[in-house]
C-alpha cells in the first residue's frame, strides 16, 4: 500500500501482482494500515487524520488485483511496531512523541486493547478503510470482490495473568464491530497459532515453552463465530532452536500444520484453516543468527506445501498457505524471508553510470528528497553489491558486518523508517565511521544525517569533521552528491 501511494514506486508494486497472476496465485496478503507521522507514505499520521494520497494508492491497489483475477486479504493493525501498528497507538495516547522514546515496559502494546482512547481512534481508523468507496472504481469497499476480507490484527499478543481473557474479549468484540460494517466479505486475525490454556493437551506442541505465555490461545479466540477462518503463522528459523536436524525441523512443520488443521475440523471450531505466514531464511545468503542453517529454504517449502497439499486433497479444513514474502527484484530483502519470483519486466533504472578508479559506480537522482527517502532503486543495486552492509560479509579486516541478534530488530526498523528504497544504509558502518564502533552512535549519526546532517549530527571521524554522516557515506559508497554540492563528489 504504501508503495501503490508513489507513482514512482508503483512498478514495484505492479511487477508482484503480474508474477502473482502468472503462477496462478489466487490471495495476496496486505497491510491497509500505516501510522505515525514517523512511517514512509503514513496512511494515518495523527489520531483521526488520514492521507487521502495514501487512500488512493489502496484504491489502485485494489483496483489492479481485481483487474488479475486476484483477492486482497486486508490487515488492519499490527502488534509489532513496524508501520507503527499498535505501538502507534499507545503512544498517542500517553504524549510519546516517537518509538524512540517508547518505553515499552511502563507502556507496553498492551495497553492498546483496553485503553478507551485507543480504542475509539483505532475504531475510526477501521471505519475509514473499510467504508472507503474506491475513488477510481466507485465500487464500494464493502462491496468489493478484489477484496477477500479483513485481518483484524497481525500477530496480535498480550503477555500478563489476565492476556488471554483481554485478547479474546478484542478479538470478539472488533470482529463484531467490523461485521457491522461489512457483512459481504470474511473476517479473521492473523495468529501465529500458538495453543493455550483451552486445549492443554495440545500445548506441548508449543515451538517453545513460553509460547503459551503470549495470551493468543488459538482454539478460545476462533470459537468466536464472527470469526469465519483460522489462522496460523510457521517460522522454524526463529521458533525452533538453532541446531534442529532435518528431520526434527520437517517433523515440526509438518506437526505444527497438522494440528491446527485436526483441531479446526473437530466440532468445537468447525473452520476453515489457512497458513497465512510461513517463512525459511536462506542458509546460503543469511548471514544472522536466527537461522536453522542445516535446513535449506527449497527443502523446507517443499515439506511445506506438500504437507498442505495433501491435507487439502484430503478434504481437510486447510484452504490457503500464503508465504512470506513476496516482493519485486529491486526491493531489498529486510529479514532474510523475501522472496523474489522476478521474471516480469522492471523499468530500467534512472541515472547513468560512471566509471571511478576502474570500478563502475552507481550514480541516482532522488525522486524524492524528503527524509532521505524515493532514491531510485539505483542505490539499492549498489548497496546490496556492497560488502559494507549491516547484513552480510564482512570488512577490510574480516570483522563480521551483520548486526548482533539482539541489534537486528532495531537495524530493520531503521532501515524501512529511513532508507526506504535505500536498501542497506549501514548502521554498523555508521558506528565504526564514528570512531566508538557500537551500535548506539551508529543509529544517532544515521538518523541525525537523515534529518538533516551537519551540526544535528556528531562529528564524524573520518569523515571531513563535522559533515552530515549520510551525505558523506553515500558519497563515498554510492556515488551520491555530497549534502550542498551540485554534482557527484
Amino acid at each position: 500500500m504504501t508503495h501503490a501511494a508513489d507513482v514512482n514506486q508503483r512498478p514495484l508494486v505492479t511487477e508482484v501482482l503480474d508474477d502473482a497472476s502468472r503462477l496462478n496465485l489466487t490471495v495476496i496478503r496486505c497491510w491497509a494500515f500505516c501510522d505515525g507521522t514517523d512511517e514512509w507514505n503514513a496512511l494515518h499520521p495523527e489520531p483521526g487524520k488520514f492521507n487521502e494520497t495514501v487512500l488512493v494508492g489502496l484504491d489502485w491497489l485494489v483496483q489492479e488485483a481485481g483487474r488479475r483475477g486476484i483477492r486482497l486479504l486486508l490487515a488492519l493493525t499490527n502488534y509489532w511496531a513496524d508501520y507503527g501498528g499498535m505501538p502507534a497507538y499507545v503512544r498517542w495516547r500517553y504524549g510519546i512523541l516517537d518509538r524512540t522514546q517508547h518505553d515499552y515496559e511502563k507502556h507496553p502494546t498492551s495497553l492498546f486493547y483496553t485503553d478507551p482512547h485507543c480504542q475509539a481512534i483505532f475504531r475510526r481508523a477501521v471505519s475509514t478503510v473499510v467504508n472507503r468507496i474506491n475513488s477510481l472504481t466507485g465500487v464500494p469497499y464493502t462491496q468489493e470482490p478484489a477484496i477477500l476480507g479483513w485481518e483484524l490484527a497481525n500477530e496480535p499478543r498480550c503477555e500478563g495473568p489476565d492476556g488471554n481473557q483481554v485478547l479474546q474479549h478484542w478479538v470478539a468484540s472488533t470482529a463484531d464491530f467490523v461485521r457491522e460494517l461489512d457483512p459481504n466479505h470474511l473476517i479473521t486475525v492473523g495468529l501465529e497459532g500458538f495453543f493455550g490454556p483451552s486445549t492443554p493437551e495440545l500445548m506441548a506442541h508449543n515451538p517453545y515453552e513460553s509460547a503459551a505465555r503470549h495470551g493468543a490461545d488459538f482454539a478460545a479466540i476462533f470459537a468466536h463465530p464472527s470469526l469465519d477462518f483460522a489462522s496460523i503463522h510457521l517460522y522454524p528459523d526463529q521458533w525452533c532452536p538453532l541446531d534442529s536436524s532435518p528431520m526434527q525441523l520437517m517433523s515440526f512443520m509438518r506437526t505444527w500444520i497438522q494440528g491446527h488443521a485436526t483441531l479446526c475440523g473437530e466440532a468445537r471450531l468447525r473452520k476453515p484453516l489457512v497458513l497465512s505466514e510461513f517463512g525459511k531464511r536462506d542458509p546460503n545468503s543469511y548471514h544472522g543468527r536466527d537461522c536453522v542453517y542445516d535446513v535449506n529454504r527449497a527443502a523446507a517449502f517443499q515439506e511445506v506445501l506438500d504437507c498442505c497439499r495433501e491435507l487439502a486433497l484430503s478434504g481437510g479444513p486447510l484452504v490457503g498457505v500464503c508465504a512470506w514474502l513476496l516482493a519485486a527484484k529491486q526491493y531489498p530483502d529486510y529479514d532474510g524471508y523475501t522472496l523474489k519470483l522476478g521474471t516480469a519486466v522492471v523499468p530500467a533504472p534512472l541515472g547513468p553510470e560512471r566509471e571511478t578508479e576502474g570500478e563502475l559506480q552507481p550514480v541516482v537522482e532522488s525522486r524524492n528528497t524528503e527524509g532521505g527517502r524515493g532514491a531510485t532503486t539505483r542505490i539499492a543495486e549498489g548497496c546490496q553489491a556492497c560488502n559494507m552492509g549491516p547484513f552480510r560479509g564482512t570488512d577490510a579486516a574480516g570483522t563480521p558486518m551483520y548486526p548482533l541478534p539482539d541489534k537486528e530488530e532495531l537495524a530493520v526498523r531503521l532501515l524501512r523508517q529511513y532508507g526506504e528504497d535505500m536498501s542497506q544504509l549501514c548502521v554498523h558502518a555508521a558506528g565504526m565511521e564514528t570512531g566508538r564502533g557500537d551500535w548506539e552512535s551508529g543509529q544517532r549519526m544515521a538518523v541525525a544525517a537523515q534529518l538533516g546532517g551537519g551540526g544535528a549530527a556528531e562529528p564524524a571521524a573520518g569523515l571531513n569533521g563535522g559533515s552530515g554522516f549520510l551525505s558523506e557515506w553515500l558519497a563515498r559508497c554510492c556515488g551520491l552528491p555530497r549534502k550542498g554540492s551540485a554534482g557527484p563528489p
